[in-house]
């Protein structure tokens, strides 16, 4: 994933332990999976994954359990990143936490309300139709739309929940006027205005808030869902303490804040302590300048994970699509 592989990440572990890091970046986690699975004996040492896809990793033998005392940095996390279940397996460790962050209602605020926008209603609404631009992929869009529906759980659904899911999605059609191929074309579509409301999350916002641009981002009162990535040891390493060492030196505060604060794009990250290394603005806009505020939103947001029926989700989208 993109960031990771940046100079002032890499570099100052590079010069502390007197190491050459090889950065791969890979655009989604399938095609992560598929280079695992089909790389060379010690070709990786860490991986990055989408927590979703720890439980895969796990069960096709590419990562190594983590001694969770190895980390002592797991304390000084949010307690929603300090026990999370998608990086464990049968209760053992296998990944830390790297970063996270939300999918909610993006918006453009010279044309939607605080008010409207926090409900997922907004998105229905005749005053924004055809200026809605989602990001061509099934889980957060429908992620979302499942929480609208009721869903506490939004990806464990019975058939008549996703159908109820499919519906609303069928709904919200007309009100689509973009489907973006890629995030930097939901973010080209609400800096040039031809979109003003998408699904999406201070990744979205904070780039174009940066720049001077009307746009905020909320949870709905519905719900939203979260994102998660972590950092995991590629079983076939050949450098497994030089491996552990780069995950100890990714969960300190200082080096999360960098990674929360990349030139690729900004996140939060899941050490509290970051706060210390971010600028007040920073901190503002990652929403990690009031601790409190925050716990608050992790309660309403969901877990993102990959649904068992994955496949149904994929053809109502495609449905959708077409």
């Amino acid at each position: 994933m993109a960031g990771y592989e940046e100079d002032q990440i890499i570099k100052p572990f590079e010069e502390m332990y007197g190491v050459k890091v090889n950065a791969k970046i890979y655009p989604t986690s399938d095609q992560m999976f598929a280079m695992l699975q089909n790389a060379k004996e010690g070709e990786w040492d860490i991986v990055t994954p989408d927590t979703p896809w720890v439980d895969k990793l796990v069960q096709a033998d590419l990562i190594d359990e983590l001694n969770p005392a190895d980390y002592p940095e797991i304390e000084n996390f949010y307690d929603r990143w300090k026990d999370f279940d998608q990086v464990k397996v049968d209760g053992k460790l296998y990944a830390m936490v790297s970063r996270w962050g939300y999918y909610g209602i993006v918006y453009n605020s010279n044309y939607i309300t605080e008010e409207e926008a926090s409900s997922t209603n907004i998105m229905f609404d005749p005053k924004v139709k055809g200026k809605v631009v989602l990001f061509d992929w099934y889980l957060p869009n429908m992620g979302i739309l499942s929480r609208y529906t009721g869903n506490e759980q939004p990806y464990d659904l019975t058939a008549e929940q996703l159908a109820g899911v499919e519906a609303k999605l069928t709904e919200l059609k007309p009100q689509v006027g973009i489907i973006a191929a890629t995030n930097a074309d939901t973010i080209q579509a609400l800096a040039n205005e031809s979109a003003w409301i998408s699904f999406g999350g201070e990744w979205l916002q904070v780039l174009l808030k940066e720049e001077g641009r009307p746009i905020e981002v909320l949870v709905p009162d519905e719900g939203g869902v979260s994102w998660t990535e972590s950092v995991s040891i590629v079983k076939s390493s050949q450098n497994k303490e030089a491996a552990k060492a780069f995950i100890q030196y990714l969960s300190t505060p200082e080096v999360l804040a960098k990674l929360a604060w990349s030139n690729a794009f900004h996140s939060t990250v899941p050490n509290k302590k970051a706060l210390d290394y971010l600028t007040d603005e920073q901190a503002k806009l990652l929403r990690m300048d009031d601790e409190a505020k925050m716990e608050e939103m992790l309660a309403n947001i969901a877990t993102r994970k990959v649904p068992e029926n994955e496949a149904d989700w994929q053809a109502i989208w495609d449905k959708f699509k077409g």
